[in-house]
């Protein structure tokens, strides 16, 4: 029992490394060192698990017109993608998708709140092991 309950901690551990978003400035698709730095942490456990699927759920805040941000964000994917095939990544184990401001996390008009919906999540799409198991 023990040692399936170390084993569902570590998957959970690696579910929730992998589901962490990553954020950007205002009006940018470049990774900051913060964004990167989440990033190296996904890249041993999407090394490790083959089998994973992810895909990249890039999105904005709703200053600029619609059409503006759903680029924008299909953009911040983009860069997280070529960030993660760049360290060995098969190309086809992570897709893209924007939702420009359509799915924003926070509606104040404030710098606060732009900042949170100026990101890019992570859904486990096929999971493999790591969902064999479920957290309690």
């Amino acid at each position: 029992a023990r040692a399936e309950a170390e084993r569902n901690a570590k998957l959970a551990a690696e579910r929730a490394t992998l589901t962490t978003a990553v954020f950007f400035e205002y009006d940018r698709d470049a990774l900051t060192a913060e964004a990167q730095h989440a990033l190296e942490r996904k890249v041993p456990v999407l090394l490790a698990r083959r089998t994973v699927r992810i895909r990249i759920e890039g999105n904005a805040d709703d200053r600029g017109s619609d059409e503006y941000n759903l680029a924008l964000g299909q953009h911040r994917s983009a860069a997280v993608k070529r960030f993660l095939v760049a360290r060995g990544i098969d190309d086809d184990r992570v897709e893209t998708v924007s939702f420009g401001e359509e799915h924003a996390v926070c509606k104040e008009q404030v710098e606060a709140c732009w900042s949170r919906n100026r990101r890019a999540e992570f859904v486990i799409v096929t999971a493999g092991e790591l969902l064999q198991s479920t957290p309690r």
